[in-house]
């Protein structure tokens, strides 16, 4: 999505929503493919497309709809039905290790490239219990990842 256009919407749903949320929402999305619009409504553009983990930053909600920031900054319009209310993850680093146990002295369990997304199930001490779409689980290095808002 281009610059401008993402900036364009940012400040739309500021001058929509001036107003701060009362309680701030982590969320990401828990359905395969979720769609982003340029506005809150299946009649708005498709922007892009997004899988299941995709860890967001909750900025405003209108009927139904969120409007929310991905890591790369980019803002769009997404139904609550494929969101997910939670901390999800992106891994940001050129490689992250997943470990056993939250510390650099457990046992590597598989590692994963930059883009690899995850739910996140606990937190312990600068480190971020994992899991897969798949189903696997370990526990990841925070600074290494990109968590939801």
């Amino acid at each position: 999505m281009s610059t401008t256009l993402s900036r364009l919407i940012s400040a739309l749903v500021i001058l929509l929503f001036s107003a701060a949320p009362l309680f701030a929402e982590s969320i990401y999305v828990e359905k395969d493919n979720a769609r982003f619009r340029s506005g809150p409504g299946t009649n708005y553009q498709i922007l892009w497309e997004s899988p299941r983990y995709t860890p967001l930053e909750y900025l405003a909600k209108y009927k139904g709809w969120y409007a929310a920031r991905d890591h790369d900054g980019d803002v769009a319009w997404v139904s609550d039905q494929v969101i997910g209310k939670g901390a999800a993850a992106i891994v940001t680093n050129k490689k992250a290790n997943i470990r056993k146990g939250p510390g650099t002295n457990t046992r590597i369990v598989f590692f994963v490239e930059k883009g690899y997304l995850f739910k996140v199930t606990d937190e312990k001490n600068g480190w971020l219990k994992v899991k897969a779409p798949d189903g696997d689980e370990g526990w990841v290095l925070a600074k290494l990842v990109w968590v939801s808002k």
